[in-house]
């Protein structure tokens, strides 16, 4: 299995090969070594056009490998329907929250709007309790270990209030989920091991479908509790690769994120507190906390580790859960 269109030389190991299937491509990235003045061979095996570069010029060669895959890399929402329905949808919601605030600025009979704007920032907590924690596998050799660290995100909440204490919550968010992969491994009929540890963060999209209940505490501030659910769609597949020297060895590794089998609807569970000012003019605030939890278990990482004819391959499945602390501000 191979990963990315570029790998180490099978018979000389001083040199890497870029594969490209389209004549268009290669030809592109031929183009962007002769403008860097990077050295390499070409020619044609297999119905695919491959390149030879040393490895002196590597990262130079992977950029322009990176930038032609940017120039006729497919869209991120394949389906122009599905694509342009998003952009629609998250045009309405914002024009039916800035018509909800006209609405209730002139409407005085009403203490609380009917409609809501806020924008919220988020950090994602690598909280074990709630089962966001560390995870390790091993196979052929190889010793995988995912630890979680601090995310972010941000986003933009709609929210629409009842003549109960009741109401609804959609919006759209954006998350950054950063993690360490500690790679571990053991050549095969020797003693010692190699390691390294690659960072990856991944992102992801989420529309939240959330029903909300509240209780006042005293004329500006009220707790809320909701709980409901969110689509989870992932940005794109992210990756990492590292290597380093062991005498005349050479070892190369890379680490894979994000793959996941279908799209998550995850359960969610929100709880915080909203300060509202007696100046309907000026911005209220809420701070609180998100919990989440997939159905089950469909996404997962990849680490590969090869040492000449050695290759070792991990496959491990992320966690089900999630905790973060939420700070909203609600426009007037």
């Amino acid at each position: 299995m191979r990963w990315t269109n570029y790998f180490i030389h099978p018979g000389d190991n001083r040199y890497y090969v870029f594969a490209f299937k389209e004549a268009l491509h290669a030809d592109e990235f031929e183009q962007m070594l002769g403008d860097q003045s990077i050295g390499y061979e070409r020619h044609m095996e297999d119905s695919e056009w491959l390149f030879g570069v040393h490895r002196d010029h590597f990262q130079k060669a992977l950029h322009c490998n990176h930038l032609v895959h940017a120039n006729h890399r497919n869209k991120f929402i394949p389906v122009k329907g599905l694509r342009y329905g998003l952009l629609i949808g998250t045009a309405a919601m914002i024009a039916l929250a800035i018509a909800g605030a006209i609405l209730n600025q002139c409407n005085a009979q009403t203490n609380v709007p009917k409609w809501e704007l806020g924008m919220s920032t988020v950090g994602v907590i690598p909280l074990e309790m709630v089962g966001y924690e560390p995870i390790e596998a091993s196979a052929e050799g190889l010793t995988l270990r995912w630890e979680p660290q601090f995310g972010s995100g941000f986003g933009m909440r709609m929210h629409r209030n009842f003549e109960s204490s009741w109401s609804l919550e959609t919006g759209l968010e954006t998350l950054r989920m950063k993690s360490n992969w500690g790679l571990t491994f053991q050549p095969e009929n020797e003693s010692h091991t190699l390691s390294d540890t690659l960072t990856l963060r991944a992102g992801r999209y989420r529309l939240p479908i959330m029903a909300q209940t509240s209780v006042p505490v005293n004329l500006r501030w009220k707790l809320l509790a909701g709980g409901g659910l969110s689509v989870d769609f992932l940005i794109s597949d992210v990756f990492t690769t590292g290597y380093q020297q062991e005498d005349i060895f050479y070892n190369e590794y890379q680490v894979e994120e994000n793959r996941q089998r279908r799209w998550t609807v995850p359960l969610r569970a929100e709880l915080g507190g909203m300060y509202r000012p007696a100046a309907k003019e000026k911005v209220g605030f809420y701070l609180g906390c998100i919990w989440w939890r997939e159905w089950s278990t469909n996404r997962w990482g990849e680490a590969q580790w090869e040492r000449m004819l050695e290759k070792a391959n991990v496959l491990l499945f992320m966690p089900q859960s999630g905790f973060a602390i939420e700070v909203r501000a609600i426009l007037p």
